[in-house]
């Protein structure tokens, strides 16, 4: 069995991501994740992000509880390869999952 055949019984999310990569007429986007360190606020390293990319999410993992704090608001994409935060929360010592919708150069 193929991973795109799991993925469709999986449920409805998986089956629409499933769904838009095989429609012609939809944009070919698919989601992307990274997990990184936290850091000072400003520029953070994530290898695969595109500048076109479209940034999903940013969940903070903090380390002596495991809580998770959404950030989506205080990130960009400023280049690739390149999340920004300038002036936002420092997340220095926890972790990050970013998670992106990426798009082809088509």
């Amino acid at each position: 069995m193929i991973l795109k055949d799991r993925m469709r019984r999986a449920g409805p999310i998986w089956r629409r991501i499933v769904r838009r990569s095989e429609d012609p007429l939809i944009n070919k986007g698919i989601i992307g994740f990274q997990g990184i360190d936290g850091g000072a606020a400003g520029n953070h390293t994530v290898s695969r992000i595109k500048f076109n990319d479209h940034l999903v999410s940013v969940i903070e993992v903090t380390t002596g509880t495991a809580a998770l704090v959404d950030r989506t608001a205080e990130f960009s994409i400023t280049a690739d390869g390149v999340i920004d935060n300038t002036g936002g929360t420092d997340t220095s010592g926890d972790g990050l999952l970013i998670f992106w919708e990426a798009f082809d150069d088509e």
